[in-house]
């Protein structure tokens, strides 16, 4: 009888104590992280395992080291540099180079005097600040060693020739692009994991030179370059020196697009009467707005004064004075065919007289040119000014390393 009832009593409580958890929120219901069976329990989420989650929230570093990317990819970031200016999509903890896109500009080498760096990584939010295009895949490393460490040897920069860049200044397939590579910084380094080796004596930095060996407690993930082959390097290098030439970090800078195309269907301009007015190919009217048909205008304005209001003052200015030397000169020629005796300026008249025909005949050739230039001018500023009321802008302002953020449209 007693063992009856206490197995009632216990399967009860049993009961009690579930529906109880139901009540409660879900967080006072989870098991102990530190039990290793509990941890077994929880299904890792796609945002945990990849983490998405804090490259999504995470701006995108504008100097993000390299020295993790696989051997592969950093030859060809490498080979292309020697083509020109680098274009990327870089989003989050992506970055794509585009191979067939390319920035107008190129790089220039600047040697430096030798450096040495060492960066320690102990925590997840170190890892995708420091290493955002490699962390996801990183972290369990990053847990298991419980530091990760990168030690270079820095001996110049590749520059580019220009840090601001629209989308005009793009060529090639560059729907993608979001960013420039304006800066990548050489030498040489060691990138494992475990701690950080003693340097001794200022003659070693980590593993720097030490190839692809593990030490204690330590193992190589990446290396690239020569420490010996770095110690050649000179300030007054235009190149790095042979196997001292490995990209360890990169500096991007956003393409600006400010001007979006007015055309697409998805995002479409709000009018007045509360409805929208969406541009398309049956609008004639709706033109994609550019940026330079101000100074179109502009160009236009001055040619059609300068060059056709003036030119024309000028011509007739030079018409007149022509004829005037013209008429002097004839006048005291014909005076003399009545006199006895020839005057010693006749010469002189009949110079003048011929040199201001010339330049009368030059004014009004000048005179021409003027009005026609006026003529032009006029049209191609009414064209113009026409070409501007038609166009339809959507301008969105700058919001972080890419253009987001709330739009604002508008019409000109």
């Amino acid at each position: 009888m007693s063992k009856t009832l206490a197995s009632s009593i216990s399967q009860r409580s049993v009961a009690l104590g579930c529906a109880a958890a139901l009540l409660l929120p879900v967080g006072a219901c989870r098991k102990d992280p530190g039990n290793a069976a509990s941890q077994l329990t929880n299904a890792p989420t796609m945002e945990s395992a990849t983490g998405e989650a804090k490259c999504g929230v995470r701006k995108s570093a504008a100097k993000p080291l390299v020295v993790e990317w696989p051997a592969a990819d950093r030859a060809a970031l490498e080979a292309r540099t020697s083509r020109g200016l680098v274009a990327v999509r870089y989003s989050g903890c992506e970055m794509e180079v585009l191979t067939n896109c390319t920035a107008g500009g190129e790089y220039e080498y600047l040697g430096l005097t030798q450096k040495r760096e060492g960066v320690k990584i102990t925590n997840a939010d170190e890892l995708y600040a420091q290493l955002p295009v490699g962390a996801a895949g990183l972290e369990a490393k990053l847990e298991r060693s419980g530091q990760l460490n990168v030690d270079m040897v820095i001996v110049g920069r590749q520059e580019a020739n220009k840090s601001q860049f629209t989308e005009r200044d793009l060529e090639g397939r560059c729907d993608e692009a979001t960013h420039v590579i304006t800066g990548l910084t050489v030498g040489a380094f060691s990138f494992y994991s475990g701690a950080a080796a003693e340097v001794g004596a200022g003659v070693k930095v980590g593993n720097v030179g030490a190839g692809a060996a593990s030490s204690a407690g330590q193992e190589i993930l990446k290396s690239d370059g020569n420490e010996s082959a770095c110690g050649l390097a000179s300030s007054e290098d235009t190149a790095p020196p042979e196997n001292c030439g490995a990209l360890l970090r990169v500096e991007v800078v956003p393409v600006d697009k400010m001007f979006a195309s007015s055309t697409s269907s998805a995002d479409p301009i709000p009018t007045g009467g509360g409805g929208s007015s969406t541009p398309s190919d049956s609008d004639p009217i709706a033109q994609p707005y550019d940026p330079k048909i101000d100074r179109k205008i502009r160009n236009a304005t001055l040619l059609t004064y300068g060059g056709g209001y003036f030119g024309m003052l000028a011509g007739i200015t030079m018409a007149g004075v022509g004829y005037g030397l013209h008429r002097k000169a004839k006048a005291a020629l014909e005076a003399e065919q009545g006199a006895t005796t020839v005057s010693s300026d006749r010469q002189k008249n009949i110079d003048g007289a011929r040199n201001g025909a010339i330049v009368g005949w030059a004014g009004l050739g000048l005179t021409g040119v003027g009005l026609g230039l006026l003529v032009w001018g006029t049209i191609r500023t009414n064209n113009l000014k026409a070409q501007k009321a038609a166009m339809r802008a959507r301008v969105a302002p700058v919001i972080g390393p890419q253009m987001t953020g709330l739009g604002v449209s508008g019409r000109f």
